[in-house]
């Protein structure tokens, strides 16, 4: 998973899921849905899933990361959140 993931608000997905749909399909771990500024979930096209249900599980899916990456991770998310200009 890179640390730096595809994201997408709630209100996006609602109102344009087709175009979301697209997103997850070019994005190879799924597309993160956020809500208030803050992840809620993820999107991911269907035969991702499956391919990395098939190749390894579930760890596959949602993957194992120290609590460096994990702390690391949460950091980027943050800084980008904020960065979210919320009159657009």
């Amino acid at each position: 998973m890179s640390l730096m993931p595809c994201y997408t608000t709630a209100t996006e997905l609602q109102r344009n899921y087709k175009k979301v749909v697209k997103k997850a399909k070019k994005a190879k771990d799924g597309v993160v849905v956020l809500s208030n500024n803050t992840p809620v979930g993820v999107y991911m096209d269907y035969q991702t899933y499956i391919s990395k249900m098939e190749k390894r599980g579930l760890d596959a899916v949602f993957g194992k990361w120290t609590n460096e990456e994990a702390e690391e991770f949460n950091k980027r998310v943050d800084e980008m959140c904020e960065k979210i200009d919320t009159e657009i």
